[in-house]
């Protein structure tokens, strides 16, 4: 996993609770839009962070 692997995690969050912090709950579908894409970002990151700590540096997967 690189240095900033966790960022896009940290993104995410941030994208599923900036709706509550600042304020604009009340707009429905700019709520509904962060808190959705606040989910695509952290998943996506997360399952991109594991996928890259299973690989090795030349091609990895062989068993020695």
């Amino acid at each position: 996993m690189n240095r900033y692997g966790w960022l896009g995690i940290i993104f995410g969050i941030w994208l599923i609770i900036a709706p509550f912090v600042l304020g604009y709950s009340n707009v429905v579908n700019a709520m509904w839009n962060d808190i959705i894409l606040g989910i695509l970002v952290a998943v996506v990151s997360y399952l991109t962070n594991t996928e890259l700590r299973g690989t090795r540096v030349g091609g990895g997967g062989e068993n020695r």
